[in-house]
């Protein structure tokens, strides 16, 4: 199957060139890398505002950094103690102290969870609507502690429960709890990933809204193009990038986006001489550039990381070209050798369907190449890089491509072509 949406591009070389909220979403996030959803500790006056929290003290929850089977980070909650109360609650902290999910009544709670310990299939998962906690036990759920992810779904109507009602759904407080009071040694663990509400009938959407670079607005004619003052000066960003939200599961959340123009060649095209081509590149990032935050190194101690709209032509002594690079990225960190890793790619031509192309993707069972947050492609020599690109605000999971091209070949002052984003699912 696939989604396609056309971009009009068109460019001309000597001339000037909202908040989801949970109603209006088909896929609501709570905990996950790849949909939209719940605002972590945002302001009370965002509607979508949660906060993790946890009962008593007794478990702790880390996030780590490996093996997810959505994205590239879980939640681990460890039992600390040799106690028999437990739990933690991803709880609304808007100014309603509750959010409305009437929409999803009919529809599903999904999660992924794993635990190699016996006791645990006695948690029990659930939500608080309308004062009401409503529960069921794992066991209950389907799950066996055998130490593999399994996907477990919790039923939003009234045969899971007479209190789930779409008049109780309107008041959530706790969009998902966990909680257990069986007895259960200190240091197991119950391991979480990519808890969402999925509306009943799993509606599915993608779509794409262009914006201006400079100011973030939104840009209604979808025309992407390069500043006047960029002509002869080489690579250049354009003025315009596109934003891509993923809302549905798509069959198994098993799907990938790619780029490519209506071209028979790369690039875009002299409207009066088709052989007439400007190299075209694009790049992706879950933020505007350009933008700094902190990272930090292997011994945990922080320092300034930034991504901008620089591109270098990474080449040999010898002049063997290797591929494009965020040039100040690269100057500022001082290593030559991360030119791999902080790469741009070349846009390619009419349904190209190899891995050049693709710029989003959620792989099951691949989690090096899920989470729209980590981008994998292959250069022109086969070599295989996946860079991590840092969200400032985490809970915005919408990748903005950007694209630009190599202005110093143009010969002539109007170049064109239509790029198509396509979404294929198995």
């Amino acid at each position: 199957m696939n989604l396609k949406k056309g971009i009009s591009l068109f460019v001309m070389l000597f001339a000037a060139a909202t908040v989801a909220f949970a109603a209006n979403r088909n896929v609501y996030s709570v905990y996950s890398d790849n949909f939209n959803g719940s605002h972590f500790d945002a302001d009370a006056s965002d509607e979508d505002s949660i906060k993790l929290y946890t009962w008593s003290g007794t478990i702790n929850p880390s996030s780590v950094d490996s093996n997810a089977p959505e994205g590239k980070q879980y939640t681990r909650l460890s039992w600390v103690g040799n106690l028999n109360w437990n739990g933690c609650g991803w709880t609304s902290t808007n100014s309603n102290g509750y959010q409305d999910m009437s929409a999803y009544y009919g529809g599903t709670i999904k999660f992924l969870v794993r635990s190699s310990n016996s006791k645990i299939v006695n948690c029990r998962a659930g939500i608080e609507i309308n004062g009401n906690l409503v529960y069921k036990t794992l066991e209950d759920l389907g799950f066996s502690a055998n130490g593999q992810w399994q996907e477990i779904t919790f039923s939003l109507n009234t045969s899971t429960d007479s209190n789930i009602t779409s008049e109780n759904l309107a008041k959530t407080s706790a969009l998902f709890i966990f909680s257990q009071d069986t007895f259960v040694e200190g240091g197991n663990v119950l391991e979480v990933d990519n808890i969402r509400w999925v509306k009943s009938g799993n509606p599915a959407e993608f779509s794409v809204t262009t914006k201006n670079v400079s100011n973030n607005s939104e840009v209604s004619d979808g025309v992407i193009s390069f500043s006047a003052d960029s002509f002869e000066k080489g690579w250049s960003v354009a003025e315009q990038y596109l934003e891509m939200d993923v809302d549905g599961e798509f069959q198994n959340n098993n799907w990938k986006i790619r780029v490519y123009t209506n071209n028979d060649i790369n690039g875009l095209y002299n409207i009066d001489n088709k052989n007439d081509v400007l190299p075209m590149a694009w790049k992706i990032s879950c933020s505007t550039l350009p933008y700094v935050y902190t990272d930090y190194d292997a011994q945990g101690n922080p320092f300034q990381n930034k991504n901008t709209y620089e591109i270098g032509e990474n080449k040999s002594e010898t002049g063997e070209f290797f591929g494009l690079y965020d040039a100040g990225k690269v100057e500022f960190l001082q290593n030559e050798g991360v030119k791999w890793l902080y790469p741009w790619f070349f846009v390619k031509a009419n349904g190209d369907t190899s891995e050049y192309s693709v710029i989003w993707q959620n792989v099951s069972g691949n989690p090096s190449q899920s989470g729209c947050h980590t981008f994998e492609n292959t250069d022109t020599g086969g070599a295989v890089h996946e860079y991590y690109d840092a969200l400032t605000n985490f809970y915005e999971r919408k990748p903005k491509l950007f694209l630009a091209c190599d202005t110093k070949k143009a010969t002539a002052s109007k170049y064109t072509a239509s790029l198509v984003l396509n979404l294929s699912y198995e």
